[in-house]
């Protein structure tokens, strides 16, 4: 139970939200806490694959939201706390987490 507070904590650094850095890479246990700030997401595909989209629900399950092809972008509406797991479509291989904790966050997977 220590694990997803500990990584609760170090998500939620101001560092981190000013910066829209990642966490590499999912290891379980992260929920999103409920929030009524709204967030939006650029999610840009900058690797030599397709990457595949999921925002992790509140019993801490994925749930697929978009894949990207080598240069596509695109915005997704979210919520502050709100995880999301990016992962190279045909590995399954994590390629990050992005949490937003302000109003614009840009992620690129590289």
């Amino acid at each position: 139970m220590i694990k997803p507070i500990l990584a609760l904590l170090v998500l939620a650094s101001p560092t981190l939200g000013q910066t829209n850095s990642a966490i590499n890479c999912y290891q379980g246990g992260l929920v999103p806490i409920e929030s009524e700030r709204l967030a939006t997401i650029l999610f840009t595909n900058n690797s030599e694959t397709e990457v595949d989209i999921l925002w992790l629900n509140y019993d801490g399950e994925e749930v697929y939201y978009n894949s990207l092809k080598p240069g596509e972008s695109y915005e997704q509406a979210s919520y502050f706390s709100h995880p999301w797991v990016i992962y190279r479509a045909e590995s399954n291989v994590c390629k990050g987490i992005v949490v937003p904790f302000t109003e614009q966050v840009a992620f690129s997977v590289n």
